[in-house]
């Protein structure tokens, strides 16, 4: 964790400085409601929220100093430096250089979030273990997240991710790797790419900054991620081509709702694993989390019950069961015509009515409604009743479906009053769509029993 004096951090930015230079920096946030007492309170400004309007409230919260670009009538020590967050990204590279963990990347179109958690979980078994909360892998969470880590970790797992070309390059000169973990590229921010290969080239950018004697770790299942090597010269470790790459799954066995069980195979090690995490994906992200985790010295004993215990993170397959026998299914958080697919798969082989709720998936640039065609193609495959939410791409979605009567709805809201006099005892409920659509309100409203 950082522990700067407001002077030090100042002279280091060569920033100026306005207030009690000797008061201690212990942390950092951006938001003013996560300050904590101690922090630097680093003032962003936004599209909507300019940071500078809240340097008073994160005074009053017990922020030790704040980085701003202008000063702010505030009660507290001032950094006033040009630009705050390239000014905070030079902060975090700068702990990062000095610190004694190692540090394990994760990236890739899909997967990113729950293959770090399960990778920090294993490692966990071995080592002290810090990692990046919830999804917290741009630009401006990333280096927030580095300097709040605790003292003494021995690793710190940290999710990167990028929309444009770039971002990765600067992430990676802050995060200076020893390992690096690459899931999948995928169809995802076309709207900011000309096609999938210039995703591929834009999350390479990360390699250049892995240390040399550190591990790049790729799945071989991709020809795009497999592809990678040789842009690495030290140690290469491959996952999920059965008999091609150092581990794979086999013996697969699909228990729905309840997870698999599995075994992963490989000269790396081999581990009989029953996962409680729904869904092939889930299995997939454990075998990529375990491919770092015994590449970085986790004796193979401990993985199998590590993975038995694992959990899924916070509206990314979180299961919960409500009043008259329905099964509600929360992975709501974003989506991508890939992951939405896997989950659809899912869905098709849980017993029971199924109905899936799906929203519109955005940055897909001009490739999005034949992406939301195909996807709905297999929603038509795999559900019995079908809600889409959204515009252009939600519309796509149900006219692929029409097959099973797909209804389109504007909202999450619109999506809540339909659902209300759909549903039936012992329907399992599929919520899955962009962040931007805001379906967390659909499952919000069914747990609160609106239904």
């Amino acid at each position: 964790m950082i522990r700067r004096t407001a002077a030090d951090l100042a002279a280091f930015l060569g920033a100026e400085l306005r207030g009690d230079g000797s008061a201690v920096v212990r942390g950092v946030a951006i938001d003013s409601r996560a300050v904590k007492t101690g922090d630097l309170f680093v003032a962003l400004p936004g599209a909507r929220v300019d940071g500078h309007e809240f340097v008073s409230r994160a005074a009053d919260a017990g922020a030790a100093a704040a980085l701003v670009s202008r000063p702010a009538d505030a009660a507290v020590p001032q950094i006033v430096a040009p630009e705050t967050l390239p000014a905070l990204q030079r902060i975090a590279a700068r702990e990062r250089a000095a610190a004694r963990y190692r540090l394990a990347a994760v990236t890739g179109s899909i997967g990113k979030t729950s293959t770090k958690e399960i990778a920090a979980s294993l490692l966990a078994t071995t080592f002290r273990t810090g990692f990046t909360g919830g999804n917290r892998n741009s630009e401006t969470g990333f280096p927030v997240e580095l300097c709040n880590q605790p003292d003494e970790i021995e690793w710190m797992v940290a999710e990167l991710g990028m929309s444009h070309a770039g971002e990765l390059d600067r992430l990676g000169a802050i995060a200076q790797p020893d390992a690096l973990l690459y899931t999948v590229v995928a169809p995802v921010h076309l709207e900011f790419f000309r096609d999938v290969d210039a995703i591929a080239d834009a999350k390479a950018e990360l390699i250049g900054h892995l240390r040399a004697a550190g591990t790049l770790v790729l799945n071989a299942a991709d020809p795009r991620v497999a592809a990678f090597a040789p842009r690495f010269a030290g140690r290469v470790v491959r996952f999920g081509l059965p008999g091609g790459s150092d581990a794979w799954i086999e013996a697969y066995e699909d228990r729905g709702l309840l997870g698999s069980r599995f075994a992963i195979a490989g000269t790396l090690a081999r581990v009989d694993a029953e996962c409680p995490l729904a869904g092939r994906h889930q299995a997939d992200n454990a075998l990529a989390a375990t491919a770092l985790a015994l590449a970085v010295g986790v004796p193979a004993a401990r993985i199998a019950e590590a993975i038995a215990h694992l959990r899924p993170a916070r509206r990314r397959g979180e299961i919960h069961r409500l009043g008259g026998g329905l099964t509600l299914v929360d992975d709501s958080y974003n989506s991508s015509p890939e992951a939405a697919k896997a989950l659809l798969g899912l869905l098709a082989s849980t017993p029971g009515r199924r109905v899936a709720v799906l929203g519109e998936m955005l940055e897909l640039g001009a490739a999005s409604l034949d992406l939301h065609r195909e996807v709905g193609a297999r929603l038509a495959a795999s559900a019995d009743v079908a809600v889409t939410v959204g515009g252009a791409g939600a519309a796509a979605l149900a006219d692929a479906a029409a097959a099973i009567g797909a209804r389109r709805v504007p909202d999450a809201e619109a999506a809540l009053a339909l659902l209300r006099g759909m549903l039936k005892p012992g329907d399992v409920v599929l919520v899955k769509g962009s962040r931007g659509i805001g379906l967390d309100r659909v499952v919000d409203g069914l747990l609160e029993g609106v239904c």
